[in-house]
């Protein structure tokens, strides 16, 4: 029995009859490289024909299937793969896969399917991973190859697009799981075959990892589990797409939630203290380098603003009096002169954190109010090291894993004492 046979959940299976009917075609492979998408016309492309010549390159020997798995795209998307040239050891899986539709979904798909056909390695390749070269494909894969569980990627970015994971999602695994990941939310990445097996048959695939939250829920699953885990420095990568500032950004929502019910979740892993988890970087680092051009903040600095207006009264209901006192001091502040400092930054997560486990609300209405406070440290850290170069820029984000860390006591102490601000507060932020 394997264990896709395991698993307890709704839908048993992402992949369609389709793709299984292909799968029992094929038989088998070495390797898997997959594509989740929805919508990607315009950026895909760019990404088939990268991989394309890094199969050409580095793996005209292995038995490759390049699968797609789509959300139910009504533009080009799966076009570009269908229509795309491939040598004669690459054969071509295309589905729509079943279930929920989100992210996560989609890379389910993909693992279940790295599993059936037996594969050594199955990389997941973002359709709209702009920048990337045909050479991301063996440093994602050689590792694998020899023996690590999970290999995930790190990139050189503009400061807003790195800004959730500097100022959130890295410190905060690193306090709390002494993770040296640095990028714990890397689209690109690329798992053993039964380390495939083993993630498309855990029983979170109806949560909000299904949707956005699925790359902190990896990382996360790397961490705990104490798999073989290590990282790779692909250079460049252009823009994440997306709106800027997006009020009820879900991308965040999920995947802030995704990190805040770790907490819960792996309680006894953090509360009795991991240690050191590496994550040693394979393969040669990228030169030091200052990103070009001139970030535009007021997007950031206007959804802080009127996040303020909206969201004032649930932070009541969230933030202790003192550091309610500060956020709104903030609000006050001319976009020339808001400072939001570290410190307060990291007192505001960590009550919301707090909240988010032990309130009695809706979870996901709490990080919902966070993000306009996640708009205004962005524009702040986007302004604080516009200048720096690119390994400065990694200095000073050592300086807010160790904010995290001095104010661990405090967040463990209203943890264990957790009680409401207000006798009644509950509907500020469930409404």
């Amino acid at each position: 029995m394997s264990l896709l046979d395991n698993t307890i959940l709704q839908y048993e299976t992402t992949l369609a009859r389709d793709a299984q009917r292909r799968i029992r075609q094929l038989g088998s492979a070495d390797l898997l490289i997959g594509i989740p998408s929805h919508r990607n016309g315009r950026t895909i492309g760019e990404v088939v024909d990268a991989l394309v010549a890094g199969i050409r390159s580095y793996y005209p020997d292995q038995r490759v299937v390049l699968m797609n798995a789509d959300g139910g795209s009504s533009d080009s998307t799966v076009r570009h793969l269908r229509d795309a040239d491939v040598p004669d050891n690459v054969s071509k899986l295309l589905t729509t896969y079943d279930g929920p539709t989100g992210k996560g979904a989609a890379i389910r798909c993909l693992f279940e399917a790295g599993a059936r056909l037996g594969v050594r390695a199955c990389v997941i390749v973002e359709a709209r991973a702009l920048g990337i070269q045909p050479e991301w494909l063996p440093a994602l894969v050689s590792p694998v190859l020899q023996g690590d569980d999970l290999v995930m990627g790190c990139y050189q970015r503009a400061a807003i697009d790195a800004a959730l994971t500097d100022n959130l999602a890295y410190p905060f695994l690193h306090s709390f799981w002494g993770s040296d990941l640095r990028e714990p939310l890397a689209g690109e990445f690329c798992v053993s075959g039964p380390t495939a097996a083993r993630l498309a048959a855990a029983d979170v695939w109806e949560t909000n990892v299904a949707r956005f939250g699925v790359n902190a829920w990896i990382a996360l699953y790397a961490i705990t589990e104490h798999l073989r885990l290590a990282q790779v420095d692909l250079g460049y990568r252009g823009p994440s797409g997306g709106e800027p500032a997006m009020p009820g950004d879900l991308r965040f929502i999920h995947t802030v939630g995704t990190l805040f019910r770790a907490l819960m979740v792996n309680r006894r892993s953090w509360m009795q203290g991991m240690g050191s988890v590496p994550a040693p970087f394979r393969g040669l680092r990228a030169v030091d380098r200052r990103m070009e051009g001139e970030e535009d903040i007021a997007p950031l600095l206007a959804a802080f603003r009127e996040g303020g207006r909206e969201f004032a009264t649930d932070w009541q209901g969230i933030l202790a009096a003192e550091t309610l006192k500060r956020v709104l001091d903030l609000q006050s502040a001319s976009d020339e002169l808001l400072s939001f400092p570290i410190d307060l930054w990291v007192r505001v997560i960590y009550e919301f954190a707090t909240v988010f486990n032990k309130g009695e609300g809706d979870p996901d209405k709490v990080v919902e109010a966070l993000l306009p406070l996640y708009y205004g440290r962005a524009a702040v850290y986007a302004r604080e090291v516009s200048q720096m170069s690119l390994y400065e820029r990694d200095r000073a984000v050592q300086g807010f894993c160790a904010a995290f860390d001095a104010q661990r006591e405090y967040f463990r102490q209203m943890w264990e004492t957790y009680q409401e601000w207000e006798d009644d507060v509950t509907h500020y932020w469930t409404s």
